[in-house]
C-alpha cells in the first residue's frame, strides 16, 4: 500500500506525468470483488474554512468539490519526495489557492470526507520547477535519432551547436525515464511515459544525461516525431476538424488533423509589414522597429550573444515583454477553423507518428506566405512551435522548458 501511495505522489505531485489520472485497486464492500478507485490530483483553485471544502481543477479541466471534515489528514510534500514518510502533517488552513493536491479516492467528488489531502506548496513547484529548467540547460543534449542499437541499448544522435554539426552515442542505463511528446503537442511538459521500443530514427530526441566528448549517459529521454510544413490549403474539412496542405517544399499533400488544444492564429497585413520592414533595417545594419522606424545601430554579434544567452536570440526575446516573437505572435488574433480558406498560405507545427502523411497540429498560423517562408527557413521561429531542438532541426531551437 505504502509502495502504491509512493508511485501516486510521485506522479501527481512530483509532477512527473500530470496529464495521467492514476487508480488503485482496493476491494468492495462486502465483495471479494476489487474495482478501480480513482484519485484527484490537480490544483486547488478555492477554499472555503467555513465548510471545509476545497474546489480543485483537475489536469482534465475538471473543477471538483472536495468535502473534509476534522478527520481528514492533511499532509505537505517536499519536491521531489516520493514516499510519504516524508511529508509534513499540517492543517486545512494550510491549503492555499495554486497548491498541487493529491486527494485519495477524491475524483468523484463524493459526499463523503476525503480521508487524506496531500500538498505540495506552489512555491514548491515553482521551484522544483525552476530547478529542472536550469538542469536541462546545462546538462541537455538536442538532436534527431540517426541509427539505433537493439542489442546495446543505444542510440546514435545527430546533434547540431554553436560549434556545428556533430555525432553522438547516447548510453541508456536501466534507469532511464523515457516519455514521448503527446500527439498534437511539442511541450515537454505534456509528454506522455514511454519506453525504449518506441523510439524511432528520424524522431526528435532531447535528451537529459552526462557527457563526456561524443558520449552521453542518459538518465531521461523525450522523442517524438516532430513535423513542419509550410504551403497552401487546399481543402477544409470543418465537421471532422480536418485541413489538406500542399507542403511548399516536398510537394505533398499532407491532412493536418486540428484538435482543440491546437492554437491558430492569423498574421494580420500591418503585422507582417512591420516583420518586413525590421528585417529591412537589419539587412541595412541597424534595429528596426515594427511601425519601420529605424533605431540604435546594434553591436558586435557576439556582445548580443554574451547578453542574451547561449543560443544568441536574448535581443529577440527582450524585445515585446521578454518573450520577442513569441510574444508578439501570442498576440495575434485566434481564428476558427471555418474561417481558413482554400488558397490561404499557412505553416503548421505539430506530430506525426508512422503516417507521415498526417500530422497533428499544435500550431497553425496563416498570412503573410513570404513571412511564413522566413520562419520555415528560420529567420524567425516562434517560441511555441519550439520542442527544444538545435537549429537546422525541424522543429527549432528555443528552450523554453523542460
Amino acid at each position: 500500500m505504502r509502495k502504491t501511495s509512493a508511485i501516486l505522489i510521485f506522479a501527481a505531485i512530483g509532477l512527473v506525468s500530470p496529464a495521467i489520472s492514476r487508480g488503485q485497486l482496493t476491494p468492495a464492500a462486502g465483495t471479494g470483488t476489487r474495482v478501480v478507485q480513482q484519485h484527484l490530483i490537480g490544483e486547488v483553485t478555492a477554499t472555503d474554512s467555513m465548510t471545509g471544502q476545497i474546489t480543485i481543477k483537475t489536469d482534465a479541466g475538471a473543477s471538483v468539490v472536495v468535502t473534509s471534515n476534522e478527520k481528514t489528514i492533511y499532509r505537505r510534500l517536499p519536491p521531489g519526495q516520493t514516499s510519504i514518510e516524508k511529508a509534513e502533517v499540517i492543517t486545512r488552513a494550510d491549503v492555499r489557492v495554486g497548491d498541487r493536491v493529491l486527494v485519495p479516492g477524491g475524483a468523484s467528488g463524493a459526499s463523503t470526507a476525503a480521508r487524506q489531502v496531500i500538498v505540495m506548496a506552489r512555491e514548491a513547484i515553482a521551484a522544483k520547477r525552476e530547478q529542472e529548467r536550469e538542469d536541462w540547460r546545462t546538462r541537455g543534449t538536442n538532436g534527431r535519432v540517426a541509427a539505433i542499437d537493439t542489442t546495446q541499448k543505444q542510440l546514435t544522435v545527430e546533434a547540431r551547436s554553436r560549434e556545428g554539426a556533430e555525432t553522438l552515442s547516447v548510453l541508456i542505463p536501466a534507469n532511464v525515464r523515457f516519455r514521448r511528446y503527446a500527439p498534437g503537442s511539442i511541450r515537454p511538459a505534456d509528454a506522455v511515459s514511454s519506453s525504449f521500443t518506441e523510439i524511432r530514427v528520424g524522431d526528435q530526441v532531447r535528451i537529459l544525461g552526462t557527457r563526456d566528448g561524443s558520449r552521453v549517459t542518459a538518465e531521461e529521454i523525450i522523442s517524438g516525431r516532430i513535423a513542419r510544413l509550410n504551403g497552401v490549403v487546399e481543402d477544409v474539412n470543418v465537421s471532422r476538424r480536418e485541413v489538406t496542405v500542399k507542403d511548399s517544399r516536398s510537394g505533398r499533400t499532407m491532412v493536418v488533423a486540428i484538435t482543440e488544444n491546437a492554437t491558430v492564429r492569423r498574421i494580420p497585413a500591418e503585422f507582417a509589414a512591420g516583420l518586413r520592414a525590421r528585417g529591412e533595417g537589419r539587412r541595412r545594419g541597424g534595429t528596426q522597429s515594427s511601425d519601420g522606424q529605424a533605431g540604435e545601430r546594434r553591436g558586435p554579434r557576439r556582445d548580443r550573444t554574451a547578453q542574451g544567452g547561449q543560443d544568441g536570440q536574448g535581443g529577440e526575446r527582450q524585445r515585446a515583454g521578454g518573450r520577442g516573437l513569441q510574444g508578439m505572435l501570442d498576440t495575434l488574433p485566434q481564428l476558427q477553423l471555418a474561417e481558413l480558406k482554400k488558397g490561404d498560405a499557412i505553416m503548421v507545427t505539430g506530430t506525426s507518428e508512422a503516417d507521415d502523411s498526417r500530422v497533428t497540429a499544435a500550431s497553425l498560423i496563416t498570412g503573410d506566405a513570404e513571412i511564413l517562408q522566413r520562419f520555415q527557413r528560420g529567420g524567425g521561429r516562434p517560441g511555441e512551435m519550439s520542442p527544444g531542438l538545435p537549429g537546422g532541426v525541424v522543429g527549432g531551437s528555443n528552450e523554453r522548458e523542460p
